[in-house]
């Protein structure tokens, strides 16, 4: 525990000094939530459901500053770390590679916390966002879930190769992929046809579907998205952890 809550108090440190990512982590989900709330004056359907702009937008933000978080920040700062010989450092030092992930996850999930928190605050006070209805413990329970899924998601890209220029070329590619097929900053719904074909395959879409999903009261269990999160998980969860590399 002593290794874990030090290497916590380390990881946030480097956070908090790494202003282009938290900056652009808190504030590109508040941008885009301002912009496409903003644009969106009639009501919306969702799965049969009329909802108002705002039902719509904020679980699709709120995953947002998941992503930049668990895919890109965390992506990219493997294949920092591995360039200043960081890990090695911690096999020197006897640390397991789950006391370092437990760590860095927990700062990166705080984060993640703040701001969804100041996307409500936004939200509610500027949008008249309603909690009639809501059920915000199973939608933070799936919110937590993605927030795994995205998270091991980044470790697993950022220990495929131990050459750091690769991992941050391949991490980055990733990222952006799923910043504009994912469905975090663009509904699938108004893509074309073969790039909903693409974004269909990647998990962050069934993510912020079943995210809406639950956000405005559906049956979460109706369509296979809430699976397929799961699966994606339980899957990359295992796999960052197999695959973890020192070097």
């Amino acid at each position: 525990m002593n290794t874990v809550t030090a290497l916590f108090q380390l990881e946030a440190k480097k956070l908090l000094r790494t202003w282009i990512i938290l900056g652009f982590g808190v504030a590109a989900p508040l941008f885009f939530l301002i912009m496409q709330t903003e644009v969106s004056n009639n009501s919306l359907e969702l799965y049969g459901m009329e909802i108002a702009p705002i039902d719509f937008t904020f679980p699709m933000f709120a995953f947002l500053s998941v992503v930049v978080l668990a895919i890109g920040n965390v992506g990219i700062g493997f294949a920092y770390m591995r360039s200043i010989y960081f890990f090695k450092r911690l096999r020197l030092a006897s640390v397991k590679s789950t006391q370092f992930i437990t760590a860095n996850f927990l700062v990166q999930l705080l984060c993640a916390i703040f701001t969804i928190i100041l996307l409500f605050a936004v939200a509610t006070t500027q949008y008249s966002m309603s909690l009639d209805g809501k059920n915000l413990f199973i939608f933070g329970s799936i919110l937590f879930l993605s927030f795994m899924m995205c998270y091991f998601i980044g470790v697993f890209i950022g220990n495929l190769t131990t050459d750091p220029k690769t991992s941050q070329t391949l991490s980055m590619g990733v990222y952006f992929v799923i910043i504009f097929l994912g469905g975090v900053t663009f509904p699938t719904e108004l893509m074309p046809d073969f790039m909903q074909s693409v974004a269909n395959i990647l998990p962050t879409t069934h993510a912020v579907k079943i995210l809406q999903i639950s956000w405005n009261g559906g049956d979460i269990w109706e369509s296979y998205h809430l699976i397929y999160v799961m699966a994606t998980t339980v899957v990359v969860g295992l796999l960052s952890v197999r695959f973890f590399k020192y070097d």
